[in-house]
């Protein structure tokens, strides 16, 4: 079997070696294309739009360079796009801008690269209709983004994004934006980057045993938004900025606190600005920051799509957002969805 791998891989490069595709020029291909082709370049200045394509396989690196640009787009309610890239040996790498916009299309788009490593340094859209679940997942070992990424789609349903290999490492020093969306955390998070919630969008901290960096935030840009974390009691805590407004904080238990000893279900401490959610003894704890009025905080259920339901396993604050500094990285616009060319 070792003898093998030592002649199978290094033949996969030989292989790839040979068929490569560089886009030198803006080139736009409509309806059905093979992808076949080994490694995909786009160089600087170029860009590669493919039109109506059903199925966009993806067999060898992809590497899209500075200014150069890369759009898989379907304009028929129809053709429902999936754009893969599964070998466990080729590498993603955007340093201009990647968009995948299956929004016309009345069935699910399927988003589903792995490859070897993800690097992204500049824009990343990736577009659903959301009419039917759709699969938005970036599932590389390796796994960095220092740019901008946004998952959209045109109305909320139970799918799910999935960032990084389970039980892994992601590092996010950019800003993640979602609309309309669910992002499932599976792994680590480290970095110094954002990852923001907005248009009924939930940050579902569903492995809260995995280190999360006390440098990434989490951003509820909007009265719709919520973070939900497992419940099961830790000492990390969840750094969320913008909680207000009647948007959501809660955990995957009912909130219940005890009599006696006095533990209330929700405690926010005004000097270090740490609201706790308590389940009897099991607690999660988030820095929400100070300003807050305890009498405003209620009690409520959660029930978007794609997380677990858990009746009164949240609160929302009826009041507005106290002022409060954004993080550099959470002041990166979420940008819309470009139009092809």
């Amino acid at each position: 079997m070792l003898l093998l791998r030592k002649i199978l891989i290094p033949l996969f490069f030989i292989i790839n070696s040979v068929f490569t595709l560089e886009v030198t020029e803006n080139t736009v291909d409509r309806g059905t294309i093979s992808l076949n082709v080994g490694d995909v370049t786009i160089k600087p200045g170029a860009y590669w739009a493919i039109i109506n394509n059903a199925v966009s396989a993806f067999v060898g690196k992809l590497d899209v360079q500075q200014g150069a640009g890369l759009y898989i787009a379907s304009t028929s309610p129809l053709i429902a796009l999936q754009v893969t890239l599964t070998s466990l040996l080729n590498t993603i790498n955007n340093d201009g801008i990647i968009v995948f916009d299956s929004r016309a299309s009345l069935t699910a788009a399927t988003y589903n690269l792995v490859g070897l490593s993800f690097t992204n340094t500049g824009s990343m859209f990736l577009a659903g209709s959301g009419i039917l679940p759709s699969t938005m997942a970036l599932t590389a070992a390796s796994w960095t983004n220092s740019g901008l990424i946004v998952f959209s789609q045109n109305q909320r349903n139970s799918g799910n994004v999935e960032l990084g290999a389970a039980l892994g490492t992601i590092t996010n020093d950019g800003q993640i934006c979602l609309v309309n969306e669910v992002y499932a955390q599976k792994t680590r998070i480290n970095g110094n980057g954002c990852i923001t919630a907005t248009q009924d969008s939930t940050i579902y901290i569903s492995n809260s045993i995995l280190s999360i960096a006390n440098t990434q935030s989490f951003y509820l840009a909007d009265s719709r938004s919520s973070i939900v974390a497992q419940a099961v009691s830790g000492t990390q805590i969840f750094n969320v900025y913008g909680f207000g407004n009647g948007n959501k904080i809660g955990m995957t238990l009912p909130l219940l606190g005890y009599a006696f000893p006095s533990l209330p279900a929700v405690d926010y401490k005004t000097g270090t600005g740490t609201l706790t959610l308590r389940n009897l003894l099991v607690t999660q704890q988030f820095n929400i920051g100070p300003g807050y009025d305890p009498a405003l905080f209620k009690i409520v259920t959660d029930d978007g799509a794609g997380i677990p339901s858990t009746v009164l396993g949240s609160v929302q604050y009826n009041g507005p957002v106290p002022a409060r500094a954004l993080p550099a990285a959470c002041q990166i616009e979420c940008r819309q969805i470009p139009d092809s060319p």
